[in-house]
């Protein structure tokens, strides 16, 4: 007996066998709007980029999910669809970088995104092979040991509700194995080295896109920092592999984790200090280095529990990663001219250092605003401090914080988050207002939100990404021309850390969902 539906999951068919076949997906729309003017020059040099007012992102997005269910497996494949209209604002960046680039082609495309198999081998173990995503950690907005895959940050650079739809997934090899008998669960992964070169690590926008850090819009790194997929500490094609350790004890679920990959985050291999070997020429004349994946190894450990005196949940987790490399060179510059230097901070080499990432996260519902503010549920609120600690830190080690920034980093990098969230009316209207800050220096950003649930099918959400930033690298005219505020100074700025690159980046989004 065949039975066909196509009901709120899309489209349904199943065998009187029991095997069946799922079809799901949605179609949406991104908009987004500058609220801020852009300080770069634009095309002509003499004039800013501003922007204000004008549409960012028009991105329309298809997505397919198909998963057939044979009984003894499951087959599952999820293909995406992404196009970007050329908006005025995006065409001014264009006219910036000039003819030939294709940083359009950088966010949009079409990708089989996920395609892998699972099934059970006897009663205890579970594998799952293929291309698919697998999430550690406990952490919001930063990352400690959610390590295993890169980010694809080009087309959207902050806080994404589902970062499922960010993250790049990889080709592995992820068998889960239970063991009832220490109350707990083995997972070990292997990654054979099958992927593409593109699907490891972050993907930034190094190309002067629209989330560019600040005030690279219009500028192009890749012909002077092109990416080398072939060094010898940082090569794409090593297998890779770790495992997590999964049980619970004394009522808190923990785990423990290792993992033996590639950085998740670039560093800058430049000719000034080479470090493993010489980046490899590109044939432009004024290639500075090469941008690298270094592999290195990361031991971990999460917990979290319900602890009933404060009616909380605690999240807890720990990354350790020993040999770190950094790139250094707070004032790196290079001379360009009679009286004139290119100041490139980080070129100066690479420098390891051990760094333990901890964070500690309270989840607490606020039940005695429920009445009073008329919401559905128990008002959430969440608090997160996530610290990055070089624990043989020295000041003369000359470490940046960010490529191409001057500011030194710090010894501990600490950022507090907080999420307040409410839900109405059945949890169809979802306001939200969440917060990033920066211990160190106060920068600030903010993400007031509103999701809304209409029926099965229509799902809208609209935010804005705020930035309140009072350390960044700025604009200035030389000459009547604009350049960054580096250029042809006496030294390189140096207070501009992470939350800083966002400065002048604050947008309005909203998203338009219909799923099926």
């Amino acid at each position: 007996m065949l039975v066909l539906g196509t009901a709120h999951a899309g489209f349904n068919y199943s065998t009187g066998g029991g095997q069946t076949l799922l079809l799901t997906g949605y179609l949406r729309e991104h908009i987004a709007v500058n609220l801020e003017d852009h300080p770069e020059a634009d095309a002509s040099g003499v004039r800013r980029l501003d922007g204000k007012g004008e549409i960012s992102m028009l991105r329309s997005t298809f997505r397919l999910e198909a998963k057939a269910d044979l009984n003894w497996a499951q087959f599952i494949g999820r293909y995406r669809v992404d196009r970007e209209h050329e908006t005025g604002y995006l065409d001014d960046i264009n006219d910036t970088l000039g003819s030939g680039n294709n940083w359009m082609d950088d966010i949009e495309g079409d990708q089989m995104r996920e395609w892998f198999t699972t099934f059970e081998v006897g009663s205890r173990v579970r594998a799952t092979l293929g291309k698919q995503q697998v999430v550690w950690g406990e952490t919001d907005f930063f990352r400690a040991m959610d390590i295993i895959h890169g980010y694809d940050l080009r087309w959207r650079s902050f806080l994404e509700t589902e970062n499922e739809e960010l993250r790049k997934p990889l080709i592995l090899a992820n068998v889960e194995i239970e063991i009832p008998e220490l109350n707990g669960s083995l997972q070990l992964i292997y990654r054979p080295g099958w992927d593409k070169a593109k699907e490891l690590g972050n993907s930034i926008d190094v190309r002067g896109g629209r989330w560019a850090g600040q005030p690279t819009k219009g500028i192009d790194f890749i012909p002077v920092l092109p990416y080398n997929d072939d060094h010898r500490r940082a090569d794409t094609d090593d297998p890779n592999y770790g495992f997590r350790w999964s049980s619970d004890a004394w009522g808190w679920g923990y785990s423990l984790n290792y993992w033996r990959g590639l950085n998740v985050d670039p560093v800058a291999n430049s000719f000034f200090g080479a470090w493993g070997s010489t980046p490899v020429p590109n044939g432009n004349p004024f290639q500075l280095g090469e941008l690298i994946f270094p592999k290195v190894e990361t031991f971990g450990a999460t917990a979290s529990g319900y602890v009933e005196p404060i009616d909380s949940v605690i999240r807890l987790e720990v990354a350790f990663t020993p040999d770190k490399p950094y790139n250094v060179g707070t004032d790196f510059g290079l001379p360009v001219g009679p009286g004139a230097t290119l100041w490139v901070p980080g070129l100066a080499g690479i420098k390891e250092k051990n760094t333990l990432v901890s964070m500690i996260g309270i989840d607490k519902q606020i039940k005695g605003l429920s009445e009073k503010l008329g919401t559905s549920q128990f008002p959430l609120v969440s608090v997160q401090i996530f610290d990055t600690w070089l624990t043989n830190f020295k000041q003369s080690d000359d470490i940046v914080e960010v490529l191409g920034y001057g500011a030194p980093r710090r010894e501990h990098t600490t950022y507090l988050t907080g999420l307040f969230q409410l839900n109405y009316s059945h949890n169809t209207i979802n306001p939200s207002i969440a917060g990033v800050i920066d211990a160190g220096n106060g920068d600030v950003a903010l993400i007031p939100a509103l999701d809304l649930v209409y029926g099965d099918h229509w799902r809208i959400h609209t935010d804005m990404d705020l930035f309140f930033v009072h350390h960044q690298k700025n604009v200035k005219r030389f000459g009547g021309a604009l350049f960054n505020e580096d250029t042809f100074s006496p030294s390189a700025e140096d207070n501009t850390h992470l939350l800083g690159t966002f400065a002048n980046n604050s947008q309005f989004n909203l998203r338009v969902t219909y799923q099926f």
